[in-house]
């Protein structure tokens, strides 16, 4: 069985690029384009691991990365951060600094790095 993605970006090119990166690494994936939409779908779909933007309508990054800390559900799923506003160390620090934050990312990214992150923080799988 394929391990599962979960990508929450506003933008419809980067979550498509995430997808085809998640998709070519035999992931299973799954979308949300806004903070709301993101926290109602993923408890659903059980993720292995999730890909978050910071910026995002209605509900942003910090708030989805907040709410899934305090779902018993979710609250362990790896969260990989990705911003195209990076802001300072401190900010960069805060939210490394989150339990469920595994790796951070600013935009634009390195496919072959990304994919390498994925594959550390979920311990390999079938490719």
């Amino acid at each position: 069985m394929n391990k599962k993605a979960f990508i929450v970006d506003d933008d419809p090119n980067i979550l498509e690029l995430f997808r085809h990166i998640l998709e070519k690494e035999n992931l299973e994936v799954f979308t949300a384009l806004d903070g709301n939409d993101a926290i109602k779908k993923i408890p659903e779909a059980k993720p292995d691991i999730i890909i978050l933007d910071l910026m995002l309508p209605k509900q942003g990054g910090f708030e989805v990365l907040k709410s899934l800390q305090q779902n018993e559900n979710t609250e362990t799923i790896p969260v990989i951060i990705v911003t195209g506003k990076f802001r300072d160390g401190t900010t960069y620090d805060f939210v490394k600094s989150q339990p469920n934050v595994k790796d951070f990312f600013s935009k634009p990214i390195n496919p072959s790095v990304f994919a390498l992150s994925v594959k550390k923080i979920l311990g390999g799988y079938d490719v």
